[in-house]
């Protein structure tokens, strides 16, 4: 059975309070539909929580049940195209597992605490190589869940318009509790950098974005520089792992967290803060340059194992969509915006803002590019003072120049912002959640709030 556990409300290293009466470590999933039937004992609402790694309250407990995975933790079933595991399984596990077995997935997400659970049913967009499969739950072809009425349900993508919506459903519809994704052969990537004023990147921003491979952008709107990672898998090349990548890995998992963060709490003058972080921004830039172009790795080569505990990550970001048509001139309005809100509250973030190039993704019905390819803004941060009412306004920047959030990634979301982005797909939704759980046994006080 399950172990209960009580957590005084409290708050991770980010702010979110998630406040949950009980926190249950669920051993095995037949103890699901109990759970969910004994509303007495569990109080409403349940929430299925992973790692516990959402920058936004979608896993808040409200005086309800947290559900903790970690527990199911194994990898049932190894395929040549595909993987089947627990929900509680960190993507980090998996994707080290598969490539031992010469696998990987079509999308290697940055960061590896992720449960697959949570893979499974949030929007979590990446980097992507082509149409089709831009976020992490594109990959998945098969969930088991127990519905909001304690029953067992088993969803392919035969049912493709049921897929789409539980990709994005958040646990809304059902406890997850064992997926299936699919995986290709593990293929080597390569990795070439270009460093841009952003004159330049609007210059050439139409041969970028033809050349084939994802891309990552890491933008430093008080240099004036966009670095673009590109990454392109290439069969034939030969791995040629740099000792100096795995310094740059090492300095953005641990140096600039917690530089960012002793920065922020020791240097009181903003003027001073701002010197200090560009001067380190800029070094980390010329170190990418000089010493990491063509290198050839693995795709899971790069991915950050954060600390199993979440607030000491020391890293926090929010994440907007924009259309790629009008990227360029959006990035410079973004530059702007960074410039023009410094001036004006002597705050900026005190780490690199980051970006993905998404290609169009319909596979779930909250996709970041359900209606075409995109490019997101990722401003990040230690989580210091002056960055929750950054994030407001930038929020409603935004949304002005018809941005997209994602429910789980971009914090201080508001309802406005939901009902401009997502429109008709929300009512669709709604209409479906209220179907499938009358009770709200399922629903806290966020999605209540957003999705009604």
């Amino acid at each position: 059975m399950v172990s209960k556990v009580t957590r005084s409300p409290g708050a991770d290293s980010s702010g979110i309070f998630r406040r949950p009466r009980l926190v249950l470590k669920l051993k095995r999933f037949e103890d699901l539909p109990a759970i969910l039937n004994k509303t007495k004992s569990y109080p409403t609402p349940i929430r299925m929580v992973g790692a516990d790694y959402s920058q936004t309250r979608c896993v808040g407990g409200d005086g309800g049940t947290t559900v903790d995975t970690g527990a199911l933790d194994k990898i049932l079933e190894f395929g040549e195209t595909f993987v089947r595991a627990q929900a509680g399984v960190r993507v980090g596990t998996l994707v080290h597992a598969l490539a031992e077995r010469g696998l990987e997935l079509p999308l290697t997400p940055e960061m590896g605490q992720i449960s697959v659970g949570a893979l499974a049913v949030a929007t979590l967009p990446q980097a992507s190589y082509e149409t089709g499969v831009a976020q992490m739950s594109s990959c998945v072809s098969e969930l088991k869940l127990i519905t909001p009425q304690g029953k067992q349900m088993i969803v392919t993508e035969r049912e493709r318009d049921l897929m789409r919506v539980l990709r994005s459903s958040f646990g809304l519809l059902g406890l997850v509790h064992e997926v299936v994704m699919r995986v290709r052969p593990l293929t080597p990537v390569k990795i070439d950098y270009q460093v841009h004023t952003l004159k330049e990147f609007a210059a050439r921003f139409a041969s970028i974005v033809k050349a084939p491979g994802a891309l990552r952008l890491h933008i430093s709107p008080f240099s004036d520089r966009i670095t673009v990672e590109r990454r392109t898998l290439d069969e034939s090349a030969s791995v040629s792992r740099s000792g100096i990548w795995q310094i740059r890995n090492s300095v953005m998992r641990n140096v600039l967290p917690a530089f960012g963060s002793t920065v922020g709490s020791v240097l009181a003058a903003p003027g001073l803060r701002a010197v200090m972080l560009s001067g380190v921004q800029r070094a980390l830039r010329a170190t990418l340059d000089r010493n990491t172009r063509g290198v050839v790795m693995y795709a899971h080569e790069w991915m950050r194992d954060m600390p199993k505990e979440s607030w000491k990550a020391r890293h926090t970001y929010s994440l907007w969509a924009f259309p790629e048509a009008d990227y360029p001139k959006i990035l410079a309005e973004y530059f702007a915006f960074c410039r023009s809100y410094y001036k004006e509250h002597r705050y900026r973030s005190n780490l690199v803002t980051g970006s993905s190039r998404l290609h169009q993704d319909r596979g779930s019905l909250f996709s970041a590019s359900y209606s075409g390819p995109m490019f997101t803004i990722e401003p990040s941060s230690t989580g210091d003072q002056g960055w929750d009412d950054f994030l407001i306004d930038f929020n409603d920047f935004a949304s002005a120049l018809n941005g997209t959030p994602t429910f789980n990634q971009t914090r201080a979301l508001q309802l406005e912002h939901v009902t401009k982005s997502f429109g008709e797909r929300v009512k669709l939704f709604r209409a479906l959640r209220q179907r499938t759980d009358p009770l709200n046994r399922l629903r806290n006080s966020y999605f209540a709030y957003l999705l009604g």
